[in-house]
């Protein structure tokens, strides 16, 4: 696998920031090149009696020449943010992309279409009813992506994982994960920690879990890692655990990319690790394509 596009989604926040921060390390690694995508999300007004509110819908109804003149100015004032974003990275080939609708719509279309192989996403996290209700842009992104996810939450302005913690059911990994995960251990000349956490619900005796990731590393030709089990209350709390114990610099992991009811009953561990680590999160969609 080669990293020859990646796609940024920015809304100029200092999360946004991090992650354009860690794709121009990245770029100039690879001699790639960053699509760099910012959505707007224009403001609608709906009229109910006598009281007029923003929501979803049809302000251009109402009086297209606003809406017009109010699309230009928001169009003028990022595309001058993103103007100098590139002339503050002279040495990296970054396109600009303004599109007014969905963020995850967009996202899928520019994976298709500019061959993106990587995205990399700024992440604050979010936690409590929102999370149970809305979900984060992120945790939409990293369900339907087929291309491999990194999440930054922190500054990196000297992104080199050394230590990288792989978690996993370790029956079906993708060609696609393990090459991405891979380039990302040659990029860096790291450590591979394979663990498989175990859990009251899901017990697995010892010396079969340790069996079954030595066998994984070699089927799939690994260099330079090491085999871990960890105990916990939960997968996500042990990974992220595990993670903290060893000091690892990033994690990864594969998502089954559930939607609908199935993520609702079921969710997605990689999902709440990444919303809730500290630390850059790689996740691969158990449905990504293998790219070349």
């Amino acid at each position: 696998m080669k990293i020859h596009n990646i796609l940024v989604p920015t809304d100029f926040s200092p999360e946004a920031t991090n992650a354009l921060e860690v794709a121009v390390q990245i770029a100039k690694l690879n001699n790639a090149s960053i699509s760099l995508l910012h959505v707007i999300d224009i403001p609608t007004i709906n009229h109910y009696d006598s009281l007029s509110v923003f929501g979803a819908g049809d302000i251009g109804m109402d009086d297209p020449e606003i809406y017009s003149h109010y699309t230009t100015k928001l169009q003028e004032v990022v595309n001058n943010k993103i103007n100098k974003i590139i002339e503050e990275n002279p040495n990296i080939k970054i396109e600009k992309h303004i599109e007014f609708d969905s963020l995850q719509r967009h996202l899928a279309d520019f994976v298709v279409k500019d061959k993106t192989d990587l995205i990399i996403i700024g992440s604050q996290g979010i936690s409590g009813l929102d999370e149970y209700l809305i979900g984060s842009n992120t945790e939409k992104i990293i369900r339907l992506s087929k291309v491999p996810v990194l999440t930054i939450k922190k500054q990196a302005s000297h992104f080199s994982p050394k230590k990288i913690v792989y978690a996993a059911d370790f029956h079906k990994v993708s060609d696609g994960a393990i090459a991405t995960l891979k380039l990302f251990q040659s990029l860096y000349d790291a450590t591979i920690h394979f663990v498989k956490v175990i859990t009251p619900g899901n017990f697995e005796a010892t010396p079969f879990s340790i069996q079954q990731l030595e066998e994984f590393a070699e089927d799939n030709k690994f260099e330079n890692y090491e085999v871990h089990t960890f105990n916990d209350f939960s997968e996500e709390e042990g990974i992220r655990g595990f993670a903290q114990f060893i000091d690892a610099d990033m994690i990864s992991m594969s998502t089954h990319g559930r939607t609908g009811i199935q993520h609702i009953l079921l969710g997605s561990i990689a999902e709440e690790v990444a919303n809730h680590a500290i630390r850059p999160v790689l996740t691969f969609n158990k449905k990504m394509e293998d790219h070349d």
